[in-house]
């Protein structure tokens, strides 16, 4: 049995993880999916008061009420912040998944990876708000660019959820260690069809951050077009994760 502790990406709340949680709990494990600061249905907190550090902070002090270290799982975006509560708690994760996610090397930020092409979906996308500190994404360009592979009704529904992103997540640079974060057992799940951080920016993320790799026939959003698929990932995961820990 392991706990998975679900961090989603831009935009997006825990919500996002909600056909995944009741499966993994089905194979006799936990899991937990929480709002980030300023996000879901955390409406207490500023967009103007998100950063990075408190994402990190806020997932360091879950990690800490936890007896046993749980999988730490990051979707796009949430590949930032799984990352930095790796390098703040090394000794608080059992192991870390990348599903289609941000690993920038240090000194990068996740912005630099997706602006790494010209053309992509992504970046004609974004819509800044009128200061630049938060953005959305165009309406008309979210089925193709997060749901290409969904259910119509999963897709009308993710879409009414989505909220506004603070810009400093994406901006920040990352600063990790080999001793600490690179001490963490990784793998990455890759998604073969996903419009988003698409197949080479993910290919160009394994280059720089080389990861165990799972992959996935699927968009951006397969916990909600193929969550069985992605919970064997997941299963695949924790059990090579403890023969890991017994060989140790």
């Amino acid at each position: 049995m392991a706990t998975f502790l679900l961090i989603h990406g831009a935009s997006h709340g825990g919500w996002c993880w909600e056909k995944v949680v009741p499966l993994l709990e089905k194979r006799g494990h936990r899991a937990l999916a929480p709002d980030l600061p300023g996000s879901g249905e955390d409406h207490d907190t500023p967009l103007s008061a998100v950063s990075l550090a408190g994402y990190v902070d806020f997932v360091s002090k879950i990690l800490d009420k936890e007896t046993e270290p749980p999988i730490l799982v990051g979707h796009s975006l949430g590949g930032l912040t799984i990352t930095h509560a790796a390098e703040a708690r090394r000794r608080k994760v059992r192991a870390l998944v990348y599903l289609t996610a941000l690993l920038p090397p240090p000194g990068m930020s996740g912005r630099d990876i997706t602006s790494r092409e010209v053309d992509a979906l992504i970046r004609r996308s974004l819509e800044y708000g009128s200061d630049g500190r938060a953005y959305s994404f165009k309406r008309t360009n979210v089925p193709a660019l997060f749901y290409n592979d969904c259910d119509p009704d999963d897709v009308y529904r993710a879409m009414a959820r989505l909220r506004p992103q603070a810009a400093a997540i994406a901006t920040t640079p990352m600063v990790y260690t080999e001793e600490r974060f690179g001490s963490v057992p990784r793998w990455y799940i890759e998604c073969l069809r996903d419009n988003a951080i698409t197949l080479s920016m993910q290919r160009w993320v394994l280059q720089q951050t080389p990861c165990k790799v799972l992959t996935l026939d699927a968009g951006h959003s397969p916990f909600l077009s193929m969550p069985e698929v992605l919970v064997e990932r997941l299963e695949t995961v924790a059990q090579e994760s403890v023969e890991r820990e017994t060989i140790a």
